[in-house]
């Protein structure tokens, strides 16, 4: 079988991480506070959104997965409102359900988990005074990154479609971090 990738060998001798995923995961936040973030040039290709109005285009974001699972739900049958977690589990479980219901819901939880780093992001670069253009740029990024996610995670099972998924996950991470590290930049400065 063939050696790991040098990162993981290093990372997994020195006890850092124990796997290349974790990596992802705070790969953003340190980006970000180096200032390595996304360049200008491709921010400067995002449309103006007012960062208010990208919060709700946050939460439209993640709640889009969450009708998508109720619609899949509603077509194996009536909802059941009174439990509907437990009705979703049951119809995986018992086949009645489509895939689509887990792909729906995981992709649902995943957004609830984003929202929070992105709204304090722009809250914080708004606070900051961080350029309203940069801040706009930044939430379009996020938004867009969030849409990539949604679809790439609903609408594919290959292999891809995981990197794609990954990628934009990535991305709406890194959009957000950035955010908050340009209020921090802003404030000490």
């Amino acid at each position: 079988q063939p050696a790991p990738p040098l990162w993981t060998s290093l990372s997994r001798a020195a006890g850092l991480l124990p796997s290349p995923r974790l990596a992802m995961s705070v790969l953003p936040p340190i980006l970000a506070a180096a200032d390595l973030g996304f360049p200008c040039g491709l921010l400067g290709l995002m449309p103006q959104v007012s960062p208010v109005k990208a919060l709700l285009g946050s939460v439209f974001m993640y709640n889009m997965p969450h009708m998508v699972r109720m619609y899949e739900t509603h077509k194996a049958g009536p909802v059941d409102n009174v439990n509907p977690r437990d009705q979703a589990k049951s119809l995986l479980e018992s086949s009645k359900g489509s895939a689509l219901i887990a792909k729906a819901q995981a992709a649902h939880l995943n957004g609830l988990e984003s929202f929070p780093p992105f709204a304090a992001g722009v809250l914080a670069a708004l606070y900051a005074g961080v350029e309203p253009a940069k801040i706009s740029q930044l939430a379009s990024l996020h938004l867009l990154a969030r849409l990539g996610f949604n679809i790439a995670y609903m609408g594919t099972s290959s292999q891809a479609g995981g990197v794609l998924r990954s990628v934009c996950w990535l991305c709406s991470l890194l959009a957000s971090c950035q955010l908050i590290a340009s209020a921090g930049k802003k404030i000490s400065s």
